[in-house]
């Protein structure tokens, strides 16, 4: 019997949540943490215990027995556990980011799931323990030790960040066999972006196989999901609302629980064709809107549109901290930008009421990125203002406006923000 890789010295374990501990093998076996022992028999080649719910604190050891081998961990923490999960702008280290300080800190726990392939199909492994936070030896996630830097500094509630996350990788690899290989499924991607073909770990499951499920049912709070970028082809896209609201129900069922999910809007990226990030991003719109507990944070704009690994990173981190501050502690902080809700026609225009838009305001002298289009395509000029914190567009034509948009393209460059310094969601509002 042995248990589960991400077992080790220095963890933290989910605080107020049953404590999930699980291995492999047969056999008797025994837990002794925080003054509570918990015996139990395996039958079959994996076991699982829950231990009862603690408060957050720490550190404390946990021993344990499995058939006589006794290991005891030490160093461990209680509070607050997060998947820093995706592809890889959220895989992107610290070290590779110019924006985000060092700190040590030794509340602030990190571990990396160790299975990998390469896009040649060559599978490693390499083991890992849980990291404590030092200046020296972190080289982590940027994203999750921002956001953990932040949660910890507004809590003083330990943090741990589980990088369960692969450069390139596209949602449906991150989703089980089961899912994927259905007639239903297969049609939504028949047209697929080339990182399927280019990665094998895109292939069969790969990513959900073998990363995801050695960390399951570890405990945890929530998931930051950065992904998008390997689904972006069109013909494809425009199902990825329905590829990610079947992969988060995976991974709910897997917990059996409502996990939330806090998604990160793709950045601006000079790419042809000029609308597939557009329609990514639209899609991770309206899935904030329609899956419960689903949180989105708003595309940032670092004047690198010419890196699809922009290397300003923490905007992304404080939108994240912010938002589940906001939903999980009660926090009365913005973390997304303004977010279209309704619209209403004018005689020569629309006015457009957004979500978070207290403080509603144009950057500049006017606005941006923004255009309306008649029944044959044709741009026209507008005029836009806000009004009673909504936008008011005007525009200066007598022909028939079909299609307004705002920053709908890969690389947005609109200019509508909220009083937090949140960009706008780009839209595109169909008029029948």
């Amino acid at each position: 019997m042995r248990l589960a890789d991400i077992f080790t010295d220095n963890m933290v374990l989910q605080r107020n949540k049953k404590i999930a501990v699980f291995g492999f093998g047969k056999g008797n076996g025994c837990i002794e943490f925080c003054g509570k022992k918990t015996d139990f028999n395996s039958t079959d080649d994996k076991f699982c215990i829950y231990l009862p719910p603690e408060k957050a604190g720490g550190p404390y050891d946990m021993t344990v027995t499995l058939n006589d081998n006794k290991t005891v961990l030490k160093n461990i923490l209680i509070g607050d556990v997060f998947l820093a999960a995706g592809q890889s702008n959220i895989e992107m280290k610290l070290s590779d980011v110019t924006d985000i300080k060092k700190i040590s800190n030794p509340n602030i726990r990190f571990f990396t799931e160790p299975d990998d392939m390469s896009e040649s199909g060559t599978v490693s492994y390499n083991k890992t323990d849980w990291q404590i936070c030092t200046e020296q030896t972190v080289d982590f996630s940027a994203i999750g030790y921002g956001v953990s830097q932040i949660l910890n500094q507004k809590t003083d509630i330990p943090i741990g960040i589980i990088s369960v996350n692969k450069g390139a990788s596209r949602v449906d690899s991150w989703t089980s066999p089961e899912i994927v290989n259905t007639p239903d499924y297969q049609k939504m991607i028949e047209i697929r972006h080339a990182d399927y073909y280019g990665f094998k770990f895109n292939q069969n499951c790969w990513c959900y196989t073998n990363k995801l499920l050695p960390i399951v049912p570890f405990s945890v709070s929530g998931v930051l999901w950065y992904q998008g970028e390997s689904n972006r082809r069109h013909e494809e896209g425009v199902h990825y609302r329905k590829m990610l609201k079947l992969m988060i129900e995976n991974w709910r069922n897997l917990w059996q629980e409502c996990l939330p999910f806090y998604l990160v809007q793709l950045m601006p990226f000079n790419d042809i064709p000029i609308n597939d990030w557009a329609e990514i991003r639209k899609q991770q719109e309206a899935a904030s809107k329609t899956i419960k507990n689903v949180y989105l944070t708003t595309l940032v704009n670092t004047d690198e549109a010419d890196k699809i690994h922009p290397t300003k990173k923490s905007m992304v981190c404080v939108a994240l901290a912010n938002a589940i501050l906001n939903t999980l502690f009660g926090f009365k902080c913005e973390y997304c930008g303004p977010v279209v809700q309704s619209f209403s026609l004018t005689d020569k225009g629309v006015v457009i009421n957004f979500s978070h838009a207290d403080g509603l305001k144009i950057n500049g002298d006017e606005l941006t990125d923004t255009f309306v289009y008649d029944t044959d395509n044709e741009k026209h000029l507008t005029f836009a203002e806000i009004k009673n914190n909504a936008l008011e567009i005007n525009w200066q034509t007598d022909a028939k406006i079909k299609k307004i948009t705002m920053g709908y393209c890969n690389s947005p460059k609109h200019n509508l923000y909220n009083g937090a310094g949140f960009l706008a969601s780009p839209f595109e509002i169909t008029i029948d």
